[in-house]
């Protein structure tokens, strides 16, 4: 598009460059026109001229018309006697001679049409001078002539004038555009194309005939014409010669059209050029911008997606000043707060556990710290299995509320020191379930209940209180059964003592894969004496006290 409008504009340019270059010329003519008037004048009101045109002096005209010709840069003056015989005609020797004038060859001046006029008709509407195109022995000239007198009587005529291809190549170079003159038909004159003469019919520089009825029905106005000179196209502007409100030819001036085709297509390659670099830079900095906002839009949308998924320490980390900075800033105070209540909640939460939880173990004091172990140690047995936080999080509370359910059983049977009927042992098996009844208004998730109602079935199916098998236990119950197992073996009861560690690990190595999973037991046996280390010094392992949540938080993240 704006190569479109610059060619167009090249060629509203190119038009108006014509249009003025017709009209300079024109104006040409009409300017030469006054420097004749004022040449004529000088040479008639000089005093002396018409005593000496009178008595036919030819040496004081002159003298008198050399120092008038100089001053005025005349080209051409002659004077003629009342007869229309020339008494005297000058003429600058070229165009580069400068001052120097010679005679003019001798010629029938009482037939040329201004010498005419001014006898005959004296004046006109115009006044007393008259101008046309001569032919003279030297050339082709455009000439003004007006009356000598001696008092009131016209005694003689003076004429001044210009070779016309000294005015056309004078138009041209004013106009800057090659000028051509015509006669009524249309032949050309004298042309800038050439040296002018008939060298301008080598080039054939005439003028149509429909083209030459346009020019003269326009009345003033300016005929356009293409056409190849030189091999060479051009746009041509015609329009009549005009002296004294009267046509006396016709002329035209011409500019090669090339130059808007170099022009347009040097303009096309530029504006490719200057829009393609002007694209690749819009588009590297639309690509930068959009790339740093979608990397902070992406960062903050990666935070929200953590906090989703129940990660409320993410943050999306955005700095600045702008609106998604804000944003993000927002975002993150929200998380914040979000997580500073979550982990009230989460300590209100942990509390009310491990408050049931001593009072669960608190019943029967072999298994003090049982259910606190096991929520321990199953934790850990899923972080070294890779297991989710989430996960983890479910085993710690599973293994803490693992025998809840024993609460609806009475001491008489739980802590019965002897062995327990088929009837107490149907009652005691039937904990899982009862702890899950009373855990089931609560909001605990899935996997809590799996480990609380699983914890005691195998692979094998010889589990209870469902007798699951192989796929269908879980993997939380499947981590339940081993460490609710290892703590068991390596804890006193009342009908035998607490076996050693690595005793309690041989035992579960021995039923892996028949009762108790495999991967499960690789994973315990590859931890458990890191955790013995800690439980003999841990006072909550121990079931002695209950710490704080915080206390318990950390050992988490040790861990």
């Amino acid at each position: 598009m704006v190569t479109t409008l610059v060619a167009g504009s090249l060629r509203e340019r190119f038009d108006n460059q014509l249009a003025e270059a017709g009209r300079v010329a024109a104006d040409a003519v009409v300017r030469k026109e006054r420097n004749h008037l004022e040449g004529v004048r000088a040479l008639a009101f000089t005093e002396g001229v018409g005593q000496a045109v009178a008595a036919g002096d030819t040496q004081s005209l002159t003298t008198l018309l050399e120092p008038m010709m100089t001053n005025l840069g005349l080209e051409r003056a002659e004077i003629i006697d009342r007869s229309g015989n020339r008494l005297l005609g000058l003429t600058r020797e070229g165009p580069e001679a400068g001052l120097t004038f010679r005679p003019v060859d001798a010629a029938d001046t009482n037939q040329w049409p201004p010498v005419q006029r001014v006898l005959e008709a004296g004046e006109d509407e115009h006044g007393d001078k008259f101008a046309g195109l001569v032919e003279t022995p030297e050339g082709l000239a455009f000439f003004t002539a007006g009356p000598i007198r001696s008092g009131t009587e016209i005694v003689g005529v003076a004429l001044v004038g210009t070779y016309l291809d000294s005015l056309a190549r004078q138009a041209r170079e004013e106009a800057l555009a090659e000028v051509t003159f015509y006669d009524f038909e249309g032949r050309p004159l004298t042309s800038t194309f050439v040296g002018g003469g008939s060298a301008t019919e080598e080039v054939n520089l005439g003028i149509g005939s429909s083209t030459l009825e346009s020019i003269l029905g326009k009345h003033g106005e300016t005929t356009r014409e293409s056409r190849s000179v030189w091999k060479r196209d051009y746009d041509l502007a015609y329009g009549p010669l005009i002296v004294r409100d009267q046509v006396v030819g016709l002329y035209s001036v011409a500019l090669p059209t090339q130059f808007i085709f170099q022009a347009g297509s040097v303009t096309r390659w530029q504006m490719g050029a200057v829009f393609a670099v002007a694209m690749l830079l819009v588009l590297l900095t639309g690509y930068l911008l959009a790339r740093a906002i979608t990397a902070r839009v992406g960062r903050l949308v990666r935070a929200a997606r953590k906090v989703a998924s129940g990660n409320l320490s993410a943050r999306s980390s955005v700095a600045g000043e702008d609106e998604i900075a804000v944003l993000a800033k927002a975002f993150d105070d929200m998380t914040a707060s979000l997580r500073s209540r979550t982990q009230q909640l989460r300590e209100h939460h942990f509390n009310t556990i491990k408050t049931l939880t001593a009072v669960v173990d608190a019943r029967d004091p072999y298994t003090a710290g049982h259910s606190v172990r096991v929520g321990e140690l199953a934790r850990r047995v899923g972080a070294r299995l890779a297991l989710g936080r989430s996960t983890l999080d479910a085993l710690l509370i599973g293994g803490y509320l693992h025998d809840v359910g024993k609460i609806g059983i009475r001491d008489a049977i739980l802590l019965k020191p002897a062995g327990l009927s088929d009837v107490e042992r149907l009652i005691v098996d039937g904990h899982p379930l009862l702890g899950v009844r009373v855990l089931g208004e609560l909001d605990l998730t899935q996997e809590v209940l799996d480990f609380v109602l699983c914890h005691h079935e195998r692979l094998d199916g010889s589990g209870y209180p469902q007798g699951l098998r192989g796929g269908k236990l879980p993997l939380v119950a499947r981590i339940a059964a081993v460490c609710d197992v290892y703590d068991a073996l390596t804890t006193d009861r009342p009908y035998r003592p607490a076996l050693a560690p690595e005793e309690a690990a041989a035992q579960l190595r021995a039923q892996a894969g028949a009762l108790f999973d495999r991967a499960v037991v690789t994973a315990l046996e590859e931890i458990y004496v890191g955790w013995e280390s800690q439980r003999r010094t841990d006072p909550l392992l121990k079931g002695i006290s209950l710490p704080p949540i915080m206390a318990d938080s950390s050992r988490q993240e040790a861990a």
